[in-house]
């Protein structure tokens, strides 16, 4: 029987905590990322999956900055191309591979997706999973490194966290489902809530993004922040999924 060390375990429950920390639709795979990344000790991570014209493409990564100058359209074109991807699709299980287990390094670095896509993120190594998930058909979440290749201990703490990464997309579409039945209105005023804190909280539980609530109101991202920060003291939580579950208990 496989034992992790306490070490490895330990990584494993913070980045499992990190899974299920914030579920916006909007930014979730960006923190299913971060998680893989921290779990495995790799340099970058990134989820892909079907988007609305039948190609691969981008969905979150982490760090997100080192992915947004790069052409996704690119990585589109040539993913079927890798080494990994025709394996990777056809399993029925989520069962994580390294590239250098299905291909030798330099016949991964000669193929144009390396050379237009990973060489200026400096990836060389990768340990690749897919999963399937509801709307999304299969999603793949790749951790990546630009020396040290990934180990067996590697693949196990990404394997252990596939089914979290299922449940997290699972809770975020409901999440979403949810939000859709919310009318676009303010609730009303509450003694513990001011006026302007209700309109936020009326524009949270429809899912606008913080930016786009700074924009709707009129006021800074920053005063924003404070409204929900004293919205969340309020309802004694400590976060936007959590206010909106106490909310809608609240409502039934």
């Amino acid at each position: 029987m496989f034992r992790l060390r306490t070490t490895d375990f330990l990584r494993l429950n913070q980045a499992i905590a990190l899974v299920y920390t914030e579920l916006e639709p909007t930014t979730l795979f960006g923190r299913l990322s971060e998680a893989a990344a921290r779990a495995t000790r790799a340099e970058t991570a990134r989820f892909n999956g079907d988007n609305p014209d039948g190609l691969i493409g981008h969905l979150g990564a982490f760090p997100e900055a080192r992915f947004l100058a790069l052409p996704s359209p690119s990585l589109a074109a040539h993913l079927p191309n890798h080494p990994l991807f025709p394996t990777i699709m056809g399993q029925n299980y989520a069962q994580p591979l390294r590239s250098t287990t299905v291909a030798p390094l330099s016949s991964s670095t000669s193929t144009a997706l390396h050379k237009e896509f990973y060489r200026p993120l400096a990836i060389t190594h990768q340990l690749v999973v897919g999963l399937p998930v509801m709307h999304y058909g299969k999603i793949i979440c790749a951790v990546t490194r630009s020396h040290r290749d990934f180990t067996a201990t590697d693949k196990t703490l990404l394997q252990l966290l596939v089914p979290h990464f299922q449940a997290a997309v699972r809770l975020s579409q409901t999440l979403h489902a949810l939000r859709q039945q919310v009318p676009p209105v303010a609730p009303p005023a509450t003694p513990e809530l001011t006026p302007r804190e209700s309109v936020i909280l009326g524009h949270l539980m429809r899912g606008l993004p913080d930016k786009e609530i700074s924009r709707v109101c009129g006021i800074s991202p920053r005063t924003v922040q404070n409204h929900l920060q004293n919205i969340y003291a309020k309802l004694e939580v400590d976060n936007r999924t959590a206010a909106l579950c106490r909310v809608l208990g609240m409502a039934g």
